[in-house]
């Protein structure tokens, strides 16, 4: 009776700790700035952060104990389950953390999070070139576990191990963010600023978290490098007035990397994939091209929404899907009403 009341206790707490994230994650994820809710993005953000999630105590994280045989309690993104060995990391990505994006102050995350090539160096790979273009072979990148080709050995890195856990729904850091990017939006550089920060040392705390998870094999961020990193103008600046959204976007896109595909994609569908920052008149995500390959239904086109599944909709739903234009060969490619600007025809 002690045992399923303690385990009916924890799951509670668990469940609680998710719940808390979940509402503050939902307050600002769907309003892109200048909507006609933009007053909903900028004021519950702000507030529901901090009364959701008021401290970094309980993180909602899926462990793995990968004890199972048939793989059930492996991280996804593990060696053992050989869901991403031939996944590579992108040269946008490297730009994010090797000092490309932030006035050349190079990220102690890049070598925690990132792989780096068989000669030490960290590249990554463009989307436009096919394959690893004219790398040498001990040039190309490793894969995300470390190592050349698709060996699979331990100890990993980041994320990528079979026992890393992963966040259920969001992180601390994510929430920082997005509390930063709406205090920005309604004109409060301040509030901004001190999420901004807050939200950057979370993520290194959760980044150090990861790599702990199963002995990884990156080091630890140290105390130093972290407090430098943090005093750097570069990416933390003193005047509230210097911070940009193009900085919120791409440190929230950092603190995604890896596991929050659909919250990094919702954003950058929020701002276009190719939005200029009013204040430097360069694009908010530095450095990203649209892939030049892209289906024949797409027309030239980005991607704006994920098609139903064939097993669904377009059996049991056909007149539902023809009310909206779902049949429609390049319907993944049309702009939902919440991206669509007064010119947008969703």
């Amino acid at each position: 009776m002690f045992r399923k009341s303690f385990v009916l206790c924890a799951v509670a707490v668990v469940g609680l700790a998710w719940m808390r994230q979940a509402h503050a994650q939902l307050y600002a994820r769907e309003a892109p700035p200048g909507s006609t809710f933009v007053h909903v993005f900028n004021a519950t953000p702000i507030t529901g952060v901090a009364v959701q999630v008021g401290d970094r105590a309980l993180p909602p994280l899926l462990p793995y104990t990968a004890t199972v045989p048939t793989f059930d309690d492996y991280n996804f993104l593990g060696t053992s389950r050989d869901n991403v060995t031939l996944f590579r990391q992108t040269q946008f990505a490297i730009n994010m953390l090797n000092g490309t994006n932030f006035g050349g102050t190079v990220d102690p995350r890049l070598t925690r999070m990132l792989a780096p090539s068989p000669d030490g160096q960290f590249r990554g790979l463009d989307p436009n070139t096919n394959g690893f273009g004219g790398l040498t072979t001990d040039q190309r990148p490793n894969n995300f576990f470390g190592y050349a080709a698709s060996a699979r050995q331990t100890p990993s890195r980041y994320i990528f191990d079979d026992k890393t856990k992963l966040p259920a729904i969001t992180t601390y850091a994510v929430l920082q963010f997005v509390k930063a990017e709406a205090a920005f939006n309604k004109g409060d550089k301040a509030t901004a600023l001190a999420a901004y920060r807050n939200a950057i040392d979370a993520h290194i705390t959760f980044v150090n978290s990861r790599n702990q998870d199963a002995a990884q094999a990156p080091t630890q961020i140290s105390a130093a490098e972290r407090s430098a990193f943090l005093a750097d103008p570069n990416i933390v600046p003193t005047d509230p007035a210097q911070l940009t959204i193009s900085m919120i976007m791409m440190q929230k896109y950092i603190a995604l990397w890896g596991w929050g595909h659909n919250e990094l994609w919702m954003d950058m569908r929020r701002y276009h994939y190719t939005d200029l920052d009013p204040a430097t008149s360069k694009q908010i995500y530095l450095g990203f091209t649209a892939p030049t390959t892209l289906y024949t239904d797409n027309a030239g086109k980005m991607v704006w929404r994920i098609r139903p599944r064939y097993n669904s909709d377009y059996v049991w739903n056909k007149p539902g899907l023809s009310a909206i234009g779902g049949l429609a060969a390049d319907y993944h490619t049309k702009q939902p009403w919440i991206f669509c600007a007064a010119t947008c025809t969703p």
